[in-house]
């Protein structure tokens, strides 16, 4: 699948997405419009701080981050590292939205080597 195909796939579902908008009354009718409680992500994984790993990226509540230039720089080269690393053991390129992202902030809040957690 070409750049363009994949920009014209992903225009497609995010028209689709906020043509529907919210029903007249309030309520909505796309479940993605609702964030899910605690409650439900750890019931979903057994652990809040596996970041739902079975499920679908897109089903995993999102943040959005305003970074330094500098620490973005760095989140990308050291993403860079790992995946070439990861790609040497397993075969397979991480993620970043799935596998590094979590990780590193997992990393962060729980003083776990991220490598340990992406198992370099």
């Amino acid at each position: 699948m070409t750049n363009q195909d994949e920009r014209e796939e992903r225009a497609d579902r995010l028209r689709e997405r906020f043509e529907d908008g919210p029903a007249a009354d309030g309520s909505t009718t796309d479940e993605s419009q609702s964030t899910p409680s605690e409650t439900d992500m750890t019931e979903e994984s057994g652990d809040p701080m596996s970041g739902g790993s079975e499920g679908a990226v897109k089903d995993r509540p999102s943040v959005l981050m305003y970074l330094p230039e500098e620490i973005r720089q760095e989140l990308d080269i050291r993403f860079d590292e790992l995946n070439a690393q990861h790609k040497r053991q397993y075969g397979e390129a991480l993620e970043k939205n799935r596998d590094y992202y979590p990780a590193v902030v997992e990393a962060g809040l729980t003083d776990k080597d991220l490598k340990e957690i992406l198992d370099l």
